[in-house]
């Protein structure tokens, strides 16, 4: 052994957070929400002029004719700028809370939630039929109910716990009960026109999101069961030179 080498420790490298990887993460994430910001500015910019742009809302008989765009595009337009304001902020303040998860996670719980609306909409509502269905609030009821199970099961602090429990209960008690009754929670609290709000497509949001959180969840216990654990495969890796070499002997001896 030479008396001049040390040898290097291994602290530190193993950490793949480096402020390189730190800085195009957050970069990456400014795009994505500037991204959504500048969708939403332009489907409501005929809202600066007191108009609403119908060509990007979702409507039954339009899609039916080949503008399926509509069924991207519903979630992003609004009726005023008071149902912009009130939506645009619930969504990235709720969307916000989802940073730390992959961006593929955090499109599939989007997506979700609004094809959850829609279809509940579509299904339960047939005053879409004639109005249509735009805005965001489907989305993020989906995506209160994703932070909320996300407090419940990813901390150990129980007054977080509480209060995601809480706010899960809040969210899946205030969408059933519109849902039944037919009636956005609060309506005569709001200081701007909502336009025919389809309240059963906040339920719709709230219960494709919490399917979809199972899911990535149930996927993400499935293969961490197939990872090898480590110390087996350094035990493994130990035997395997050991084992080589008594098979030489073997053959040198016969």
């Amino acid at each position: 052994m030479n008396p001049t080498t040390q040898s290097t420790p291994l602290t530190g490298k193993l950490d793949s957070s480096t402020p390189s990887t730190d800085f195009a993460g957050t970069v990456l994430w400014r795009i994505e929400l500037a991204t959504f910001a500048v969708l939403i500015v332009l489907l409501n910019l005929p809202l600066l002029s007191g108009q609403l742009d119908t060509k990007f809302i979702f409507l039954p008989e339009a899609v039916s004719a080949g503008e399926w765009w509509r069924v991207f595009t519903f979630p992003f337009v609004h009726v005023s700028l008071y149902h912009l304001l009130l939506d645009a902020t619930a969504f990235f303040i709720l969307y916000s809370e989802l940073r730390d998860k992959r961006r593929l996670e955090r499109f599939g719980f989007m997506l979700a939630a609004g094809a959850g609306s829609l279809l509940a909409s579509i299904w339960a509502a047939p005053m879409i039929q004639t109005h249509g269905l735009c805005g965001l609030s489907g989305i993020a009821h989906g995506l209160a109910t994703v932070s909320a199970l996300e407090m419940i099961t990813s901390t150990k602090s129980k007054a977080v716990r509480r209060v995601g429990i809480a706010s899960l209960l809040l969210v899946v008690g205030k969408s059933a009960i519109e849902a039944v009754t037919g009636q956005i929670a609060f309506a005569s609290w709001h200081l701007g026109s909502l336009g025919f709000p389809i309240a059963v497509c906040h339920a719709g949001g709230v219960a494709a999101a919490l399917l979809a959180w199972l899911c990535v969840r149930a996927f993400k216990r499935h293969f961490s069961d197939w990872k090898p654990e480590r110390g087996s495969e350094c035990r493994r890796s130990a035997k395997s030179p050991s084992r080589h070499v008594a098979l030489t002997e073997m053959g040198t001896n016969a």
